[in-house]
């Protein structure tokens, strides 16, 4: 596994900004296969958002992310929003643009990550579970799958609570989506039952779960789990498991480079 820690200036959000990349390399865990750093194409790549309170590096410290990234052979891109949900801010922070065109725009350019949106996959945990919505059903054209850990649906019936961070409703959007003609991406969602956003969940779930084609949706819904890394480490692997591939090191299993 390579793992590469990158700055650089931001036209979206008018300054530096670190973001964290895995990709799957030879490694002593397969000593016995042909020694070579030659790639039989590029990566399918995962952009991994963090929730509410956290960092760029909190996928990488409290899951084990990287060796799933290495098992599974699929990049993973991280990075940091400042509490914004991955959404345009004032003073020039446009978080949606960052994630929507220019950090894909960077990282499958300057790295072996491929642009084939059937290799795109867009996933995160609370807040970055919202963002994960957000931005695979404002654009389904640009991913093949999302993943929302715990996500923080705002309820437009209840409180506005989450609304003062997540201004997004999430329920038009996925009505728009829905009824509109674009191929939707496949649907991962879970959620702990001791969990403060469960009764939210749960709801979205009831509302559109059978709209999906059952092949393409997923709802885990995990008995004895809260608000905590300990769900969302086993989730964001039952995801790289779960997600349809056709890649080439999809082709070759796993492990192999």
């Amino acid at each position: 596994m390579a793992q590469v820690h990158c700055n650089f200036f931001s036209y979206s959000l008018g300054y530096p900004v670190d973001i964290e990349l895995i990709l799957p390399s030879f490694t002593s865990c397969n000593m016995g296969d042909a020694h070579s750093h030659a790639l039989p194409g590029k990566f399918p790549v995962l952009y991994l958002l963090h929730g509410y309170g956290n960092d760029y590096q909190a996928w990488l410290r409290y899951t084990s992310i990287q060796r799933y990234a290495e098992e599974h052979r699929i990049a993973v891109v991280t990075f940091s929003c400042h509490n914004k949900a991955y959404q345009n801010a004032p003073y020039g922070e446009n978080f949606y643009d960052f994630l929507n065109k220019e950090l894909p725009e960077f990282v499958e350019n300057y790295f072996p990550v491929s642009a084939e949106a059937d290799q795109r996959y867009i996933a995160g945990l609370s807040m970055g579970g919202y963002g994960a919505l957000l931005h695979g059903l404002k654009n389904p054209q640009r991913y093949s799958a999302i993943g929302a850990f715990s996500p923080g649906i705002p309820d437009p019936e209840a409180e506005p609570d989450l609304h003062r961070v997540m201004r997004e409703n999430l329920y038009d959007l996925t009505e728009q989506a829905l009824a509109s003609e674009e191929p939707m991406p496949d649907l991962f969602l879970c959620i702990g039952d001791r969990d403060f956003l469960y009764e939210r969940v749960s709801k979205y779930h009831r509302t559109f779960g059978h709209r999906w084609d059952r092949s393409r949706y997923r709802y885990d819904d995990l008995p004895g789990y809260d608000h905590e890394f300990a769900i969302w480490d086993i989730e964001v692997l039952a995801f790289l498991e779960w997600i349809r591939r056709e890649d080439a090191y999809h082709k070759l299993g796993k492990n192999k480079v």
